[in-house]
């Protein structure tokens, strides 16, 4: 079943005008927040969220785990800081070994996750979260795995406080969000979610070009501020 009372956003800036209307930003520049983007397009909304409230903004890389005989499939996620998230009722279901989890997890870190952070963070490590409160900022949120397991890291990091937005969230994970962090700010919360991309008209790819210059632009602020 789908939910037909939601209307598409037209683009990603209509979909950031929209989940700007419900998130606070003089709270966030009160708190010093860090705004951390786990996908590209929540990327692209940190950056513009970064320029109206010069907070800092990072991305965390994480890459997906797949069934070994469905790619289709998956099954888990690792983030850079080597925390896994498994979604454990598929991992059941198909018989799927611990130990393939584990190896896949270590495999993608390496021939994945590693040389994005050399290719767009120039080899340094995500920014020191440490008592920090953290806006996790992505385009939209279907599953647990990606979600959860940068809340997993944030925690790992001695973080302070978490925040989650994204324009779309499913209801469901709306749900385990709200007994896991502090505050939610969606616009659309679907019971029956489709796909993130079926909540946008126009949903663009984004060139990694991009990318590169909002973390350099990124990297430099904070160097500048680190020399005070």
């Amino acid at each position: 079943m789908i939910d037909k009372f939601y209307k598409p956003f037209n683009n990603r800036d209509d979909a950031l005008h929209k989940l700007l209307d419900i998130i606070h930003l003089e709270n966030l520049i009160k708190d010093n927040v860090i705004l951390l983007a786990i996908s590209a397009g929540g990327l692209l909304f940190a950056n513009e969220i970064s320029k109206r409230t010069n907070l800092s903004l990072d991305f965390l890389f994480s890459e997906p785990i797949f069934a070994p005989k469905n790619p289709d499939c998956k099954i888990a996620i690792v983030s850079e800081s080597m925390d896994i998230m498994i979604n454990e009722t598929l991992v059941d279901c198909f018989d799927i070994s611990y130990d393939f989890i584990y190896g896949e997890a270590q495999r993608k870190y390496e021939e994945k996750i590693l040389p994005d952070i050399y290719k767009y963070r120039k080899g340094e490590n995500l920014r020191s979260l440490d008592k920090r409160n953290v806006l996790i900022i992505d385009e939209g949120i279907e599953s647990g795995l990606s979600i959860g397991v940068a809340i997993k890291s944030c925690l790992k990091k001695g973080v302070n406080g978490i925040m989650v937005a994204a324009p779309v969230i499913s209801n469901d994970i709306i749900l385990l969000l709200d007994s896991s962090v502090d505050d939610v700010y969606s616009v659309y919360n679907p019971k029956h979610f489709v796909s993130t991309k079926h909540y946008f008209k126009h949903r663009e790819e984004i060139d990694s070009s991009i990318i590169v210059d909002i973390l350099d632009k990124s990297l430099s602020k904070l160097i500048q501020t680190q020399k005070g």
